[in-house]
Formats: structure tokens, C-alpha cells, sequence
């Protein structure tokens, strides 16, 4: 199973940020996110999940310290439910270091969407 942390770094007007993992787990990509505030107080963690047939596009964008991975669901729910604020897509910071495996994880869920 891949597992792959992340990072959404503008929470709350950029008074918090959301660290989590996401794996892939049956038809579904799982996201376990946390949502810390002002580095001190931690909410409790969550689960998501989203049927890989609700993704209308997930690309992953290499950068030169930090990749994204882009998530564009079909329906604007899953934009409602992950933490910050998202216009059409969620936008996820992935450390260098973890670029094979979300580089794997992302060829994994287009190869079975069929894209």
C-alpha cells in the first residue's frame, strides 16, 4: 500500500495548516488530515475519502523544493469537506523526498479511472 504525506499550508487565512497522509484503499483514495493551529493547538484528526469515479483529474506537478498534487473532483462536495479553502480543485503539498511515491500513487488511480 502507498501512503504519501501532505501538507495544505493556507487554513484558516494561513493561521493553520492541515498535515496528512493519502493511500489508496480499495476503490478509494483516503485521506487522514489533521488541521494544526498557529503550530500549537491540534484538532482532531479526520478521515475522507473519495471514490476514485467522483476524481474528474489528478495530476501531480513536479516543483523544485515541493510537488502538488492536484485533485479535481466532479462534484464540489469533497472541496467542502477537505480543509482551506479550494475554487475548483484541491491543491496538496507533497516534500521532494515523496515524489516516487505520489509519482506511483497518482498512476495507480488513473490506470484504474482508465485515463
Amino acid at each position: 500500500m502507498i501512503s504519501v504525506p501532505f501538507e495544505i499550508a493556507e487554513v484558516h487565512a494561513g493561521f493553520s495548516e492541515a498535515r496528512g497522509i493519502m493511500r489508496v484503499e480499495d476503490d478509494f483514495l483516503v485521506f487522514q488530515v489533521q488541521v494544526v493551529t498557529m503550530g500549537l493547538f491540534k484538532h482532531s484528526p479526520e478521515t475522507i475519502k473519495i471514490e476514485f469515479g467522483a476524481i474528474d483529474e489528478i495530476r501531480l506537478e513536479r516543483r523544485l523544493i515541493s510537488d502538488r498534487v492536484y485533485i479535481r473532483p466532479k462534484r464540489l462536495r469533497f472541496l467542502e469537506v477537505m480543509p482551506g479553502k479550494h475554487a475548483m480543485e484541491v491543491r496538496l503539498k507533497v516534500k521532494r523526498k515523496h515524489r516516487t511515491r505520489a509519482l506511483l500513487l497518482v498512476d495507480s488511480i488513473r490506470r484504474r479511472k482508465g485515463v
